[in-house]
């Protein structure tokens, strides 16, 4: 259903009442809203292009210049690339969540595959495969190999074991369930003591000799 109102044009014509750079935020996104629901075209809407230009004003009588902000902004960059997102997102249900699902499960991929390099598991023999579970679910990400797998999901109804683990002899799982916090998994040398400890050396050649 389609439907007009007047709030956009107001705030439009009475931005001085839009001096923050959260009012004025605010007011360009409740006007996109109130465009969209009356069905006109946002980028050729007046009142929009005014609440556009409102919100850039206010944003350059304060900002350092453009170069200080690139710079800032890489630096942002840079230390969410040098992060990780599974401490923050673990213990929490991510069903319903997609982008918290799909920043999880991406990260842990990346990290279980930093895991199999540094414990000496070869990269062919590994397999690393995402479960999402549907809308309702938090979705596994596991890493399996003929002598060893590990699953991780981003919430557990046990405390501290986000991780579960156990021996496999070709492939399929022959040991019982060991669990671990997900901080294990970003502290590889923690974990492969905790795996040393439970089923035995790490590393495949050791692993599959034991086997």
């Amino acid at each position: 259903m389609l439907y007009d109102t007047h709030y956009r044009h107001n705030e439009a014509l009475s931005s001085e009442a839009l001096g923050t750079l959260p009012a004025a935020l605010h007011a360009l996104n409740a006007g996109v809203d109130d465009c969209r629901r009356a069905g006109k075209p946002i980028d050729r809407d007046a009142s929009i292009l005014l609440l556009i230009r409102n919100l850039a004003s206010v944003a350059e009588r304060s900002a350092p210049s453009t170069n200080e902000l690139r710079l800032r902004c890489a630096e942002d960059r840079n230390s969410v690339v040098a992060g990780s997102a599974l401490l923050d997102i673990a213990g929490n249900s991510v069903a319903g969540d997609a982008v918290a699902k799909r920043t999880f499960h991406r990260q842990a991929r990346l990290a279980l595959a930093s895991l199999a390099e540094t414990i000496g598991l070869d990269a062919h023999d590994v397999r690393i495969d995402t479960d999402m579970g549907g809308i309702a679910g938090d979705g596994t990400t596991e890493l399996r190999h003929a002598d060893l797998s590990i699953r991780v999901r981003p919430h557990s109804f046990l405390p501290n074991s986000e991780i579960t683990f156990n021996r496999c002899r070709d492939g399929e799982h022959a040991g019982p369930v060991q669990r671990a916090p997900i901080a294990e998994l970003l502290d590889v040398s923690t974990f492969q003591r905790r795996l040393t400890a439970t089923v035995g050396d790490v590393g495949a050649p050791r692993l599959a000799a034991a086997a």
